[in-house]
């Protein structure tokens, strides 16, 4: 089986979903030579929010070794939440009872590590892809010849396979292990969330900068030192718009485990119990400043956290079975230790390879899916339950949360001479491709 015999829309992979994952994978496809078609329930790129800011890190060198070297180049400037200086992504821990910063992360040399404006960086992953809008899927038939996606506005789709990069919410993923088994393994996690972006004056910018970090930070209280539960606080730095009289965009969250929380519909009371919080946990320093100086009418979010690893029954279907997920739609996960855009990026890298592989005839869809897979579901089990586990462990006590910020610490470091060796690896492999040409 080659490309060439293959480019016709019979033959194509189709994508369900045009979130980060599903617009990676066809980065991916498109620069294989893979045809591909994306089909998205919402009725354009702008129909809803897409959330504030992400960190891509680990899953930039499986990316950066798969798309288009042309395109990746330019992801700095077109996503990053200050495209004047794209590579500001330094992180930092904060006690926030003191206000001081007690761990920081970030500025290695060698090694791709963004913060990206999320709708940007969407918008510079969808330069080139073809999306067919307002198609949401109803179901998928297994075909001698590949697979046929019913949409529910009747129409249906050939393809040779179909891919679920559909979210949290994945249509495909339901189909494919069963409404009951969907239902029961897809968890809400019990932490209370609220949320809200505003843009801040460059005096409380520069304070948060000069002590804190450039990008984000993480910031734990709690009301004494035997207490057995802490206030998290996350911040992060969302666009830089000089021309403004407030030029920083920031965004904050404040979480509390305490599930006997009353729960609030306004943004007027939102931003009241969220400052009750924050004060009741006995927070100071800029990053309190930020959440107590946030104007009166700010749309406040209550963010509601799920969870799910992957299912159990996706070790043992076929692996010629042409359905398989990817992202979200395999593995949920908590935000905190800011890995799930990274996970469903590095999913869509790997199994695009693979796909290629596949349609050049290097290997059958049973190899390329068995070998995704051997991958995907270890590591995706491993981050959904190392993500419950962080969320739990910041919201404990500070003996705890001072012991995760020292662990965390040394586990990026590890993480980050392992992205060098890959990194220099893929360029030796690249240099030896480029000699046995010559």
């Amino acid at each position: 089986m080659t490309i060439k015999e293959n480019n016709n829309t019979k033959n194509s992979v189709i994508i369900i979903g045009a979130g980060l994952a599903s617009l990676a994978l066809a980065n991916v496809l498109k620069y294989q030579g893979v045809p591909y078609k994306i089909f998205e329930r919402e009725k354009s790129p702008d129909d809803r929010t897409q959330g504030w800011s992400l960190s891509m890190h680990f899953c930039l060198v499986s990316l950066k070794a798969s798309m288009d070297p042309v395109k990746y180049a330019t992801l700095g400037e077109k996503s990053a939440v200050d495209p004047e200086f794209p590579q500001k992504a330094d992180f930092c821990m904060v006690n926030g009872n003191t206000g001081e910063r007690v761990a920081s992360v970030g500025g290695y040399p060698g090694v791709d590590v963004f913060r990206v404006n999320r709708k940007r960086f969407r918008a510079w992953l969808m330069e080139g892809i073809d999306v067919t809008w307002n198609k949401r899927l109803e179901h998928y038939k297994v075909t001698e010849e590949g697979v046929e996606a019913t949409f529910t506005d009747g129409t249906v789709e050939y393809g040779r396979l179909i891919v679920g990069a559909d979210g949290v919410n994945s249509q495909v993923c339901r189909q494919l292990i069963g409404a009951e088994e969907f239902n029961k393994t897809t968890t809400p996690n019990p932490l209370r969330v609220l949320a809200c972006s505003y843009w801040v004056n460059s005096e409380l910018r520069r304070q948060i900068e000069e002590s804190l970090a450039p990008a984000h930070m993480m910031s734990i209280a709690s009301s004494t030192e035997d207490a057995e539960h802490s206030i998290c606080l996350f911040s992060s730095l969302i666009d830089v718009d000089k021309s403004r009289e407030n030029p920083y965009e920031m965004v904050w969250s404040i979480s509390n485990l305490d599930e006997n929380e009353p729960h609030y519909e306004t943004d007027q009371e939102r931003l009241k119990q969220a400052k009750e919080w924050l004060n009741n946990a006995g927070f100071t320093g800029p990053l309190h400043q930020l959440v107590m100086e946030t104007p009166e009418g700010t749309n406040m979010v209550a963010l509601q956290l799920r969870e799910r690893s992957p299912h159990s029954k996706l070790d043992t279907l076929q692996r010629d079975l042409p359905v398989v997920l990817v992202g979200d739609a395999l593995h949920t996960m908590t935000m905190y230790r800011g890995e799930g855009g990274n996970h469903a990026i590095e999913d869509s890298s790997l199994l695009g390879m693979e796909l290629a592989k596949f349609y050049k005839g290097e290997k059958s869809l049973e190899e390329a899916v068995d070998i995704y897979y051997k991958e995907a579901l270890p590591r995706g089990r491993k981050a959904v339950a190392d993500s419950h586990e962080a969320a739990k462990t910041v919201h404990s006590s500070r003996a705890k949360v001072l012991a995760m910020i020292n662990a965390t610490k040394a586990a990026i470091e590890k993480r980050y001479i392992e992205k060098l060796n890959q990194e220099e690896n893929n360029n030796n492999n690249t240099s030896s491709a480029d000699s046995s040409n010559a």
